[in-house]
């Protein structure tokens, strides 16, 4: 159980319909009282999100790899627009990697 329940901002998620109007599932995403709830990654602004997503696309199935990995190119070539999250992530990303020496 998670005592302190600081998961994070939380980001309201919204349903698409098929006009393309967003329809409130009246759901935030990282709620801690609520498993069914989303965690939404922001590639662009973190790049442990980054990660995730690209290990996420090597253990789903094959079409929807291939989505994410285009999704992952075109974030890899714009510029990123790390967050305050992010930028902490980047911070700890360089320090594991200088100390394991890759």
């Amino acid at each position: 159980m998670i005592k302190d329940k600081k998961l994070r901002p939380k980001y309201m998620v919204y349903k698409i319909d098929g006009d393309g109007k967003a329809v409130s599932r009246n759901m935030k995403s990282t709620d801690p009282d609520d498993v069914n709830s989303p965690f939404v990654l922001l590639p662009r602004k973190d790049p442990a999100a980054f990660i995730a997503l690209a290990s996420y696309a090597s253990a789903c199935e094959s079409g929807l790899a291939v989505e994410i990995r285009e999704f992952l190119e075109k974030i890899s070539l714009s510029n990123p627009m790390l967050g305050t999250q992010g930028a902490r992530n980047f911070s700890a990303i360089m320090k594991r990697m200088i100390r394991s020496g890759e």
